[in-house]
Order: structure tokens, then sequence, then C-alpha cells
């Protein structure tokens, strides 16, 4: 296996102690979806799938959360209300948690707040109380933040254990192109470079430094490293076309 330069051998076990730990409170938790950041979460679940190879992968979608969207709010309103639409059983709870990666937590924060700002509309509209039936929670993977702080919102949801963070050394996965394999469709890039994307899936690129990460992941579980590929790719596409669309 050659050594990818993206990271070292402490910081790679490190964050696979992370996702086995994730992997085993997803097993422990069995929620009834999971919900992962298009822009971010992708690579964990991939990661997830390869240590625990019962991983419950068709229950995963994909939502619009990231300030790399333009109209963010709206985006995800619409998302997340087509969601509890298209899944909610009138009488029955359903339990929702959103892996994700938290440096200062502030997405994180967004989602939540936004997923309980679409839950009370949807109550409201059927005339019902929802908040206790639908749970939402955060498992995410976490390393040092500027300052040693993060989000004063985010901290709350820790405090009231509506989430928690994994430490690890290094999120491999974060902000890094090369391991992440969903290309977005640019809608305008800033003055300092920054792109901003339209929530459209654009295609899959897989470079060779994503699949040397599986590998390595692969071995590290004791997997064949040859029987490892990358999966979801309909469901990644479909979750998000599915709950963007205009009508519920």
């Amino acid at each position: 296996m050659v050594q990818t330069y993206q990271y070292t051998r402490q910081e790679f076990e490190s964050f696979a102690r992370a996702v086995k730990r994730a992997s085993d409170m997803v097993r422990a938790k069995k929620p009834d979806f999971i919900f992962a950041p298009i822009i971010g979460a992708v690579p964990l679940i991939d990661l997830l799938s390869i240590a625990d190879r019962h991983f419950r992968i068709e229950t995963t979608e994909y939502p619009p959360n990231s300030s790399r969207f333009s109209d963010r709010e709206g985006i995800m309103n619409r998302w997340y209300s087509n969601f509890l639409h298209s899944n909610y059983v009138p009488g029955q709870r359903m339990s929702i948690l959103c892996i994700d990666e938290v440096i200062s937590g502030s997405s994180a924060v967004k989602g939540y707040n936004e997923f309980r700002r679409a839950l009370a509309q949807f109550g409201e509209s059927r005339g019902e109380r929802l908040e206790r039936r639908i749970t939402y929670e955060i498992l995410g993977f976490g390393e040092k933040p500027k300052g040693d702080k993060r989000n004063h919102g985010f901290s709350s949801l820790v405090n009231s254990k509506k989430a928690r963070v994994l430490e690890t050394d290094n999120i491999i996965t974060s902000d890094n192109p090369l391991f992440n394999p969903i290309k977005l469709k640019v809608e305008r890039s800033t003055g300092n470079g920054r792109f901003i994307y339209k929530p459209e899936i654009e295609g899959f690129e897989y470079s060779e430094d994503y699949l040397n990460l599986l590998r390595e992941f692969a071995e590290y579980f004791g997997r064949d490293p040859e029987s490892i590929s990358p999966g979801n790719l309909i469901r990644i596409q479909k979750s998000l076309n599915k709950y963007l669309r205009q009508n519920a």
C-alpha cells in the first residue's frame, strides 16, 4: 500500500478509531434514518460501511446542509419538509441520526435548527406536535477547533445530549476535494476563490487518494481491499433530487 501524502499514520489510526466508535454507536442506536450532509459527510458513510459490513446504508439520506449553497435556508427547508411528508407515518416514532464532521460545529447547529423549524411547520400543518415523536441527534467527528472552543450553540446541543463528538487528531476527509467523490454544479465563485454550488450533482469522481484511503481502511478493519468499492451512488443522487422537488 502506497501511503498517501495527505495524512500521517498517527492521524489515520486516530481517525479509524473514531470511525469504529461511530460504527458501534450507530449499531447500538439503530436509527430509522441517517442524515449525511452531501458536502462533507459522504466519505464518512463509505468508511462506516467498511468498518461494519452490516451498516444499513439503505437508511442513509443526503441533505444539502452547507454554507456552500446559496439560499441555504430555503433549500434545507424544502428538503426537510419533503423528507417528512414522504417518510412520517402517523402515530409512529421516527429517529434520525445526523453524521457529520464537526470543527466549530456551526454547520451542524444550522442543520439541527433548520430541521426543527421544518418539523414545527410540518406538525402545525397536520395539527400535531411532533417534537417528541420525531428525534434528531448529531454524531460528529471532531478535531480541535481554532481557539479550542466550538460554537456555543453546538456546545449547548452536546450538554443537552442532542449531540456527541468523537474526537480525532485529524478529520482526514474534511475540506479536501480529493476525498469527496461528489462533484456539484458550480453556481459562482466568490472573491476569495470559494465556490458556491447549486444543489445539483454534476458527477462522481474517485481520486487515487480516495481509493487508497478506502483500501487502507479495509486493511485496518480486516476486510479484503479488493472487495471494497464506493457505494450508494444512485441513492445519493435520488436523495438530493427527490426531496428538493417543488411539491411534496
